[in-house]
């Protein structure tokens, strides 16, 4: 069994270096089969880039970049593309996980097909935390989303369905990870929610400060009618 690791990080200076060093000595040191740690950069404006290519000296990973800002779902897609793991564990930069969550989740791989992250204890603000509960509530209620927390970033994923999800382009790019877990779903495959803290960033969200939520929301309802369309196809 071969794992990837993907850590997708965006203007991370201050804290992508620790990150790295814990997904090392909190995973990587403690894992006994074959693996690859993709880094995935996608088009920093600060040292993020250079930090990354300094601490690479002490470790051996592969390091995606971009110069210029590609969004979280089309570098998250470019990680996937060259992934080859048959499993992805796949989370975002920002010290928001502890990665000793991750052996919460790795004991459920061989019996399930995706393995996400539920989060509790949250640290973060309360907004976000409505949105969130607005969010799954919709979803729930609209397509009969069996998920609890569907858009957290800590997930692992077996390749081999995620690759049959996205065959298809995704159809609301903003909440691609979202859309990928109701695929999941709608196929049948297994999937399973675990318990894992989350902690608030230090500073503004890079994926989602709250001037862009409206314009967020407007796009994904627009798109929403395809979406369904497109779930229900999988049930035919």
């Amino acid at each position: 069994m071969k794992f990837s690791f993907i850590l997708l990080a965006h203007n991370e200076e201050l804290t992508i270096k620790e990150e790295i060093e814990n997904l090392y000595n909190k995973i990587i040191k403690n894992f006994s089969d074959e693996y690859e740690v993709i880094i995935c950069e996608d088009g920093s404006a600060d040292n993020t880039q250079k930090i990354i290519q300094e601490i690479n000296k002490d470790y051996s990973f592969m390091h995606l970049t971009s110069s210029n800002r590609k969004g979280v779902s089309k570098a998250m897609l470019d990680a996937f593309s060259i992934a080859k793991g048959n499993y992805i564990f796949f989370t975002d930069a920002g010290k928001k996980f502890d990665f000793n969550n991750f052996w919460h989740l790795y004991e459920h791989i061989h019996n399930y097909d995706l393995v996400s992250g539920l989060r509790t204890n949250r640290k973060d603000q309360k907004y976000r935390i409505l949105l969130t509960y607005m969010f799954n509530l919709f979803l729930k209620l609209t397509v009969k989303s069996q998920f609890k927390d569907i858009d957290s970033g800590f997930k692992i994923f077996k390749k081999k369905c995620l690759n049959e999800i996205l065959i298809k382009d995704p159809i609301n790019t903003d909440f691609l990870s979202a859309e990928i877990c109701l695929k999941f779903q709608y196929k049948k495959y297994k999937f399973k929610e675990v318990n894992v803290e989350y902690f608030q960033r230090n500073e503004i969200s890079k994926a989602l400060p709250s001037y862009k939520i409206p314009s967020l929301i407007f796009r994904f309802l627009k798109n929403f009618k395809l979406l369904k369309r497109e779930l229900n196809s999988y049930s035919n």
